[in-house]
């Protein structure tokens, strides 16, 4: 076998290794932790640099607002894909295919790179200026606007009393070390052109623009609803656990962003503190059937004093308006569109 798909070959393994070793890592130091807080990031996890870090770091981040670093977040159910699929590509093509191949490989993968680190940069972002207004403490700057907590997307930044370090850990550098090593692998296989390749030109470029097109399929980004878990997850709005599966509501962002609610009412409440075009689908759960979300802008809505629920708007939601009337004509009530109801809930 050639150098050049040998050198691709293992350029396309590299990126594996990051299934294995942490991506990337926020480490937080002061006077008051004589052992710094510090977080690992892996493609598909947030894991403590020290037992219990990230649950200090959320008790810390809620007495300014800033949000609790979640279990899981959706770019952790789309990298392992992208990675996983992108390794698989990288080496059919250095089994298969010529050098030409593994440049294209090359740019694709350094746009994946590209844009995993704008993503971060733009959780960091939400991370650190998506305050609660509610908080306990809040800081301003010195022109009296509201100060940030945004840790560095690389390097050392001072925040308040701490002082904050992001930089790469053994994944980052694999996954650069592959990325090079495709490019490598390139200008090593452009000197031998004049070789045959082990299968006809033909077949191979059917082969690889239907694995380049499976690549592409599978690596885009969907929006969709997140089950909820009950007795776990917390309400975004009043920061209640959620536990009553009839009325629970979820917001999803167009960048996939989840946010839960133990109630509609909680969900609609909120929307005055969140910028509406960055919504994507607003879900409910359909009282008629415990724990289905359903597309809350089509449904039909009681308030029923003999239905509660958990913020005590008596609040129900049901996907089917017969539903809902068959309910009223049982328990009382009037019904509501979602456009009625939003006005109803912000008297």
């Amino acid at each position: 076998m050639q150098i050049s798909k040998l050198v691709m070959i293992l350029g396309a393994l590299l990126i594996v290794t990051l299934f294995l070793f942490p991506l990337w890592n926020i480490t937080l130091e002061a006077p008051q932790y004589p052992t710094p807080l510090g977080m690992d990031i892996y493609i598909n996890d947030f894991s403590d640099a020290h037992p219990h870090d990230i649950k200090n770091i959320n008790l810390m981040n809620h007495y300014v607002g800033m949000q609790y670093i979640p279990e899981t977040i959706p770019e952790f159910k789309i990298f392992p894909w992208v990675i996983g699929l992108m390794a698989t590509l990288g080496v059919l093509i250095g089994l298969f295919t010529n050098y030409k191949w593994y440049l294209r490989w090359f740019i694709l993968m350094s746009i994946f790179a590209i844009a995993g680190i704008y993503d971060f940069y733009l959780w960091e972002h939400d991370y650190g200026h998506n305050l609660d207004p509610k908080a306990i403490l809040k800081f301003t700057n010195s022109d009296g606007t509201v100060m940030g907590f945004q840790p560095p997307i690389f390097g050392s930044k001072d925040i308040l009393n701490f002082k904050v370090h992001s930089y790469p850990k053994l994944g980052a550098y694999f996954l650069a070390m592959g990325i090079a090593l495709t490019f490598i692998a390139y200008i090593l296989g452009k000197k031998k052109t004049k070789k045959r390749m082990l299968i006809s030109k033909n077949k191979v470029k059917k082969s690889v623009f239907t694995l380049f097109s499976f690549a592409l399929v599978f690596t885009s980004c969907n929006t969709g609803p997140k089950a909820i878990d009950y007795g776990t997850d917390s309400c975004y709005f009043c920061q209640m656990t959620i536990v009553d599966k009839l009325h629970a509501a979820e917001i999803i962002t167009k960048k996939g962003k989840v946010y839960k609610f133990d109630a509609t009412e909680c969900m609609i409440n909120n929307l005055k503190d969140i910028d509406t075009a960055t919504i994507d689908m607003y879900l409910s759960v359909d009282y008629t059937n415990p724990e289905i979300l359903i597309d809350a802008t089509k449904a039909t809505f009681l308030i029923s004093k003999n239905i509660p629920s958990p913020m005590g708007a008596y609040l129900s939601t049901f996907k089917h308006k017969e539903d809902a009337i068959s309910k009223k004509k049982e328990k009382g009530g009037e019904i509501y569109t979602w456009k009625e109801l939003q006005i109803k809930l912000k008297k």
